[in-house]
């Protein structure tokens, strides 16, 4: 990315991607309650982490096996097509999750894992009634899916270093996490879940939106592709690996089987350059790239967080 162009993905926090008010839909009586409990916090998210280790458990098993859940710091309820449903904030390590667990008796057997990194700023995570709860909750709790929304470690922006916790002026390239801190982090944070629910083995649904999908394929999917196989849906996001390369060898077909990519943008978005040369890129690695391009759409100038539910729904249905 261009310094020019990197230097203004902050900007989407604070404007683009920022919740739209005309979009969000009114609270209906959303609560929070104090659980009273240590919200996960015996969990190790060190960037040292083995990542995948448990995601293969025992042989032959198309499932993780795991029971007990996190425990909840906070529970709330928010308003879905679904109904109003109950949330769970955890914390993993650095980060901070709401989570919706499907509903019961729909799918005998294990469910699947749909996590979601918001945009700079973190607009749709926040608030009493965080839209990609109840954008993407009602999906999820009719599709056998536990649905996960996380906060960047450092609270606003999932691509730049945990370090950087001031997030009111636009981030240099420098800021970019290199080191994979966040990317580590994110895989504690399925591990954990893993251990805490019954979770298919593959593929994980992973959504973006702007610094979300940056993350989500220039620093994970680099480090921990073939260990965690996902359908990606991609909006306003998304650029070629940091480190030049994939980290594993993406020419064998076998690590690359369930992994698939749907990249959503505006035709005037100014990370467009980045966006199509990420298509390219994985493309070129014969993974499959599906694209939406919005026409006379600006930098997430859509329904970017309905786009991830549109994209899953269609993913999972194939």
């Amino acid at each position: 990315m261009s310094r020019l162009l990197l230097a203004a993905v902050l900007a989407l926090g604070l404007s683009a991607c920022s919740d739209d008010p005309d979009e969000v839909t009114p609270d209906s009586g959303t609560s929070t309650t104090d659980a009273g409990r240590d919200a996960g916090t015996d969990v190790d998210a060190g960037t040292d982490v083995d990542a995948g280790s448990d995601a293969g458990t025992d042989a032959g098993t198309s499932s993780s096996h795991g029971s007990g859940k996190l425990a909840c710091s906070k529970t709330g309820t928010v308003s879905t097509d679904a109904g109003t449903l109950t949330y769970c904030v955890a914390q993993v390590g650095a980060t901070e999750v709401k989570l919706i667990e499907p509903k019961q008796g729909i799918v005998p057997g294990p469910m699947r894992l749909a996590i979601y990194l918001h945009g700079d700023g973190a607009g749709v995570y926040t608030g009493s009634n965080p839209r990609s709860l109840y954008t993407h909750g009602g999906w999820t709790y009719g599709h056998n899916t536990l649905y996960v929304t996380a906060l960047a470690p450092n609270k606003c922006a999932w691509w730049t270093v945990p370090e950087r916790t001031d997030c009111s002026t636009e981030a240099p390239i420098e800021a970019r996490d290199l080191e994979g801190k966040n990317a580590a982090e994110l895989v504690s944070l399925i591990e954990a879940l893993r251990k805490g629910w019954d979770i298919q083995d593959g593929p994980i649904l992973f959504g973006g939106s702007s610094g979300g999908s940056i993350q989500l394929t220039a620093s994970f999917l680099p480090r921990y592709g073939d260990r965690y196989p996902g359908v990606y849906a991609l909006s306003c996001g998304g650029e070629k690996p940091w480190s030049g390369s994939m980290n594993w060898d993406a020419s064998n077909a076998a690590l690359r089987a369930g992994t698939k990519f749907w990249f959503t943008y505006g035709d005037q978005d100014y990370l467009l350059q980045e966006i199509q040369a990420a298509e390219q890129y994985l493309g070129g690695l014969q993974f499959p790239v599906n694209d939406k391009v919005i026409a006379g759409a600006a930098h997430c100038q859509f329904d970017q967080v309905g786009r991830v539910t549109e994209v899953w729904n269609e993913a999972t249905a194939q």
